[in-house]
């Protein structure tokens, strides 16, 4: 595994988005383990997607976000996601994560998928 500082992998996640991150782990107990990355799909050709890790990859990159999460990042979306903003939204009826990324040349509506330029 890599630690990011080591790359110019740069990704922030808002107060918002780490809040709700930790609200969502197993145990308080432990450090919240998320992979971050990108899959072919969405109405823009590229669809974001978080998720509770399950097991690290032996090349991930690995973001210390705070002492209590931490952020995996495959070889593949790294490149795409670099310089993205992670933040998460709560609205009346309903509450999303939004991603903001200078490299996507268009988003979708919903904000979940992206192309490139």
């Amino acid at each position: 595994m890599q630690t990011a500082s080591t790359q110019a992998l740069q990704i922030t996640l808002t107060d918002a988005a780490q809040e709700r991150i930790l609200d969502l782990r197993d145990s308080p107990h432990q450090p919240a383990m998320i992979r971050l990355f990108i899959q072919g799909g969405g109405c823009s050709g590229f669809e974001y997607r978080i998720e509770k890790l399950l097991a690290p990859q032996e090349d991930d990159f690995i973001l210390d976000i705070n002492p209590y999460l931490k952020l995996y990042v495959d070889p593949f979306s790294a490149p795409y996601l670099t310089g993205t903003t992670v933040d998460f939204q709560q609205e009346m009826l309903s509450s999303r994560f939004v991603f903001n990324n200078p490299q996507a040349a268009s988003t979708c509506g919903c904000g979940s998928s992206f192309s490139l330029g």
